[in-house]
């Protein structure tokens, strides 16, 4: 697999990754994608051309509709709607005031709880759109996913947070930090708990909250976000030239090879453990599980074909071509020695 390049300025090699399922599409993709770009204009986040080419370029219909194959088009929209934004948003320039974001952070989390609150400031461009999402939350989805939505964004922004500031103190932070925090601000919490509202099935709390359930979605959650970083390894070495305080896995002194395994590893446990769980899960938890085996696989080959990576800054089409293979067999297997992850195995 590669992504389609003219002449590009850096070309990544990516070691054959393991994935032991294939890629699975939702059917209706082009058309969330034609609603979430209509959505994105209404709120004059097209109006710029460079910026219209960096959200058509995130292909946010495509992501959660590798994620969520299976969901029903109008819940899975709102969903979409929200990784368009959430892109632009997390294209937003991060060496402002931390106390700005905190903030903002506030904000949004109780937005979320209640759309009529009234707390976030009518003159920035987010404010409608979230306003938006959130009422179209309240109307469609029960109480649990209202809450869950709500905690999950608090974590989220909590980790963009750490990343904005404290990671950004150290030329160096060991694995062990690394691994728990770019989960949080990786914004994985927060995406499968949008997978979870576009079905009307509500996984019950105490199969949600389970040990190895909690496990499985923080394995889901650490693979996507290592992937994130082979598959955006590129655009990395591009931005290091202009921002040397870029937070990534670099920091950790890491290789290609080295992430490599220590995902293979992950993998190999989160298909051995979800093996576990499915023959006694409810219907609403076995959907839950597949949606998350899709995102393994779905943000890979997401992550290969999107402008987002390949793009860099919206005026360098296919300055960046990363190559990639999958393999059938893991590089790695067992727990890695990481205190934070480990808990995975046992």
């Amino acid at each position: 697999m590669t992504t389609t390049t003219v002449s590009p300025a850096i070309t990544v090699q990516l070691p054959p990754m393991y994935f032991p399922a294939a890629l699975e599409a939702h059917p209706r993709i082009e058309l969330m994608e034609e609603r979430g770009l209509a959505w994105m204009a209404r709120y004059g986040f097209c109006s710029d051309p460079v910026q219209a080419t960096r959200v058509r370029d995130s292909r946010s219909a495509h992501f959660f509709g590798y994620l969520c194959p299976e969901a029903d088009v109008d819940r899975l929209q709102v969903a979409v709607d929200w990784a368009y934004l959430m892109f632009v948003f997390d294209d937003l320039p991060s060496d402002g005031d931390p106390s700005s974001l905190l903030d903002f952070a506030v904000r949004v989390v109780r937005t979320l709880e209640e759309p009529g609150t009234n707390l976030l400031p009518p003159d920035n461009p987010f404010t409608a759109p979230i306003v938006d999402l959130a009422t179209r939350v309240h109307r469609c989805c029960a109480p649990e996913h209202v809450r869950r939505l709500a905690d999950s964004h608090m974590k989220w922004l909590l980790g963009a947070a750490w990343e904005t500031t404290v990671a950004k103190r150290s030329d160096e932070q060991s694995l062990n930090d690394y691994l728990s925090a770019r989960v949080m601000y990786a914004a994985a919490e927060p995406t499968f708990t949008w997978a979870q509202l576009s079905e009307t099935a509500v996984v019950p709390e105490r199969e949600i909250a389970a040990p190895r359930v909690r496990a499985l979605t923080e394995m889901a959650g650490a693979v996507a976000a290592i992937d994130n970083d082979l598959y955006s390894h590129g655009k990395d070495l591009w931005e290091l030239r202009s921002r040397p305080d870029l937070v990534g896995i670099h920091q950790t002194g890491l290789d290609l090879a080295e992430c490599v395994a220590l995902r293979d590893r992950i993998v190999a446990r989160f298909f051995e453990l979800r093996d576990e769980v499915l023959p006694t899960a409810s219907p609403a938890l076995a959907r839950y599980l597949h949606n998350l085996t899709c995102t393994l696989r779905g943000n890979f080959e997401w992550g290969l074909e999107t402008a987002r990576y390949s793009n860099p800054d919206g005026n360098h089409p296919g300055a960046i071509r990363t190559v990639a293979t999958v393999s059938n067999t893991p590089s790695a297997v067992g727990p890695p020695g990481i205190p934070s992850v480990d808990w995975w195995w046992r």
